[in-house]
């Protein structure tokens, strides 16, 4: 009986591997702890809520105040000048043209394509998990005009700081000129007013939230 029982934990443990914890990026740990929460996240728990903007509820004998101006809902890149247009590129995702829809995200405080998880932006090149994960992305009042784009590789945006570099989008040049840039933005080689995120703001598109 005693060998009986061993054999099946043993095969339980086969069947059943230790499910590994998932490596966060650098900007999704900033987010989870300015906010609480980050928006489109995978996770129930974790994920702001759409509706409302507010963290997940997190029972009674856990209160926390939030400070709804401090929430960033989606993220925005007005007052920089960094919604620039990318050239084509192997890069961290792959090879890509900028003449197809996409997106370049923050690599992250060691401003190289890296080899070190703990220090990827949205990502770098030892932490590719959202490569090819789908954006929206908007100008700011055209809700009803989203564009849908892959991540296709990352960007310093000459910035280390995690509240300068999460916030930050380059584009692809089809990407940019399907936003109608207008002639001050085309001179100035940047858009100035986009809205972006991660396409699972509702927690339906799993395969595109951020981690």
């Amino acid at each position: 009986m005693r060998f009986v029982t061993v054999l099946f934990l043993t095969t339980a443990l086969v069947a059943f591997p230790a499910v590994k914890a998932t490596v966060h990026t650098e900007c999704f740990n900033y987010f989870m702890k300015k906010d609480g929460c980050v928006w489109s996240a995978a996770d129930d728990r974790t994920r702001c809520n759409a509706t409302n903007g507010k963290p997940p509820f997190q029972g009674v004998e856990r209160f926390q105040h939030h400070n709804q101006k401090t929430l960033q809902r989606r993220y925005t890149s007005e007052d920089t000048n960094t919604s620039f247009a990318m050239r084509d590129g192997p890069g961290i995702c792959g090879n890509y043209s900028t003449n197809q829809p996409g997106a370049c995200l923050w690599v992250g405080s060691e401003q190289v394509y890296g080899n070190d998880t703990a220090t990827a932006g949205w990502l770098n090149g030892a932490k590719t998990s959202n490569c090819g994960k789908q954006l929206y992305v908007q100008r700011k009042g055209r809700p009803d005009k989203p564009f849908y784009v892959p991540v296709l590789d990352g960007c310093s945006f000459y910035s280390k700081n995690v509240t300068v570099g999460c916030t930050q989008i380059a584009l692809s040049n089809k990407t940019f000129y399907d936003l109608e840039p207008t002639a001050q933005e085309l001179k100035q080689g940047y858009l100035g007013d986009l809205i972006w995120d991660f396409n699972n703001e509702a927690g339906t598109k799993g395969q595109n939230a951020p981690v």
